[in-house]
């Protein structure tokens, strides 16, 4: 890749011109779900063994995204059978444009394929080997922003807190999980983690002076980092003072320079760094210590551990107060240099000197260890004395980032009605609002099919395109290997004749 070019406007934007992993929380209680092991190392497996196979690229797949902040919130249908508009246009108000967005507005997209993936039982213990890539992007943009860009006056503005984190790696994992007491069961899971690149823009502090009717300022605290084999800021981008700053900042020079995201490269790219880390779980059943038939409870902690980058490049802004082109005269309106790629193009180039941020050491790379975000997942499960095959969950998810942290709290009701066949339907509230998941997963002998989701979209595009955050996928293909275990079936109160 030769150029990157506006970057940080495709980010502000939600790629309309994450962080980790997309695990089926839905499936988090239905046993014959094969991969349940990377919702909790302690999960037990119903069948004696399974395998997939890496030329099936639906092995085990998971798309997702979720956020507060909607494409549709973002983009507007033309009038008239016009093209599509940003809430920027002048026929939208600002009342109702800006009345969607919250003070903090989030985007976070997960990506998870496993392109091997093998489990088998030993006489005391299950055991899961994975080969996989996981990668995220997360984005937060705050309100303040998207007030300036929609009804600017000459008032001050505090756009803080802005911020993108986007990481890509290979895991390759070994689990291993057994049967401690009767009661107890106990499972972990040692990663070895290879990054492929990250990248991390902040800005903390950022403080615009727009009092001036031709004079704007800044003061601002910003940061990039970029951690990928081959990547390069490139020549900076050489700006002038204007006349007035100079003589408010006497014996300042008379330029300063900001990366130009035109310069930046990524040649010959590769390996990013090496990491590790561990996943830790527990299940214990409080039927078999004769206090409530049917209960149980478990609790996981994933992805504790990091990557150390070896070629981190970075860029910041000094803290200095310099001067602001602005947003003034955005093209929005109808008519030459108002399409949609000339505004994100304008929006890319403005964005850019807000930042104001240099590089660090000249753009010297450096070392450094990131962690790549630790899930806490904690769930109740309750299957009916009488009838087993019908169960209710409730699994309470956290995912520590910084400020990508999300918390979800999911019910779900479990349906075995065969030995092959099981289905599951869940609803979920939280950090991102609500939502509805489901599941089915089909494993007649030496053959499984699973796919599901933890969101179903509620609103399309023309185009198919989901119009509200909130959407995820997950599907695979497996081989179980030998006969379900008879004790396991029993145990779950499924008759052997189904």
């Amino acid at each position: 890749m030769k150029r990157i070019k506006h970057t940080l406007t495709a980010l502000l934007l939600l790629l309309c011109g994450s962080v980790q992993a997309q695990n089926l929380n839905t499936a988090y209680f239905t046993d014959g779900h094969a991969y349940g092991h990377q919702l909790n190392p302690a999960k037990d497996y119903d069948q004696h063994a399974y395998l997939s196979l890496p030329f099936l690229p639906l092995s085990n797949t998971g798309v997702a995204l979720r956020g507060n902040l909607n494409l549709q919130d973002i983009f507007y249908p033309g009038q008239d059978g016009g093209g599509t508009r940003t809430y920027l246009h002048p026929s939208i108000s600002a009342s109702d444009a800006l009345g969607k967005f919250s003070q903090n507005n989030h985007l976070l997209m997960n990506l998870h394929l496993d392109l091997l993936s093998l489990g088998f039982h030993t006489k005391q213990s299950f055991n899961t080997v994975t080969l996989g890539m996981r990668g995220g992007l997360g984005v937060n943009v705050p309100y303040g922003l998207l007030s300036i860009f929609k009804e600017l006056t000459n008032r001050n503005y505090d756009i803080s807190d802005m911020g993108m984190l986007a990481q890509l790696y290979a895991e390759l994992s070994y689990g291993h999980s057994r049967q401690i007491t009767p009661y107890l069961r106990f499972g972990g899971k040692l990663k070895l983690l290879v990054g492929g690149g990250y990248a991390k823009l902040n800005l903390d502090k950022v403080a615009l002076n727009l009092e001036a009717e031709n004079r704007w300022t800044v003061n601002a605290q910003a940061s990039v980092e970029v951690g990928a084999k081959g990547f390069s800021l490139g020549e900076p981008q050489v700006n002038e003072y204007s006349e007035e700053y100079l003589k408010r900042h006497p014996g300042s020079p008379r330029t300063y320079e900001t990366i130009n995201t035109d310069n930046m490269t990524l040649e010959s790219p590769g390996i990013g760094g090496f990491g590790a880390a561990i996943d830790l779980g527990a299940e214990l059943d409080f039927e078999k210590l004769d206090v409530l038939p049917g209960l149980k409870a478990s609790l996981a902690l994933l992805d504790l551990g990091g990557i150390r980058w070896a070629n981190v490049v970075r860029a910041e802004n000094r803290g200095e107060e310099f001067e602001f082109r602005g947003f003034q005269d955005i093209k929005v309106g109808d008519g030459e240099g108002t399409k949609m790629d000339d505004q994100l193009k304008d929006l890319g180039d403005r964005f850019n000197d807000l930042s104001a941020i240099r590089a660090v050491d000249g753009g010297k790379p450096v070392s450094k260890f990131r962690g790549v975000g630790t899930t806490l997942n904690i769930g109740v499960e309750y299957s009916l004395p009488t009838y087993r095959r019908l169960a209710f969950g409730l699994l309470s998810s956290t995912r520590f980032q910084g400020v990508y942290t999300w918390n979800e709290e999911r019910l779900s009701v479990n349906y075995h009605p065969a030995s092959w066949f099981e289905m599951a339907a869940s609803f979920g509230f939280g950090t991102h609002g609500a939502s509805l998941g489901w599941m089915l997963n089909l494993h007649p002998r030496g053959f499984n099919f699973f796919i599901g989701g933890d969101h179903i979209p509620t609103k399309l595009s023309k185009q198919y395109v989901p119009l509200k955050t909130g959407t995820s996928i997950a599907m695979g293909i497996n081989f179980p290997i030998g006969k379900t275990n008879d004790a396991r079936k029993r145990k779950k109160g499924v008759a052997d004749e189904l």
